[in-house]
């Protein structure tokens, strides 16, 4: 399957469990890697016939700036299910990093995989 990929977006929300990490914003960091059928796209050359990663950083990007969760594993959920609502993916890899919470470590954060839902 082909693949369309994002890495290193930066955003910025607030996120925690810490009282400290709740007073402002926090970087984060999305790697992104998408399944998606790329040959129609070869093919026509149109930006329609692609998986537009301009606007799914975008979404991403709105995602993160009304968000207000304690943890990761949530923030990247409903990135997720945001996703495969409105992006026609059929399976990603998406990587959620907090690059600045410990001090001795370069980043700390989750990898999640996941497959569209099958409908019933």
């Amino acid at each position: 399957m082909d693949k369309v990929f994002i890495e290193g977006l930066t955003l910025y929300t607030l996120i925690g469990v810490y009282d400290f990490e709740r007073h402002e914003k926090q970087r984060v960091v999305v790697d992104l890697e998408m399944s998606y059928d790329l040959s129609r796209a070869a093919k026509t050359d149109s930006v329609n016939d692609t998986l537009d990663y301009g606007k799914v950083a975008q979404r991403l990007g709105a995602i993160a700036e009304e968000a207000s969760f304690e943890l990761l594993e949530a923030l990247a959920n409903n990135m997720i299910q945001v996703l495969f609502e409105e992006f026609d993916v059929t399976k990603l890899k998406l990587k959620l990093s907090k690059p600045d919470i410990l001090k001795q470590a370069n980043n700390v954060g989750i990898l999640i995989e996941r497959e569209r839902p099958i409908k019933s």
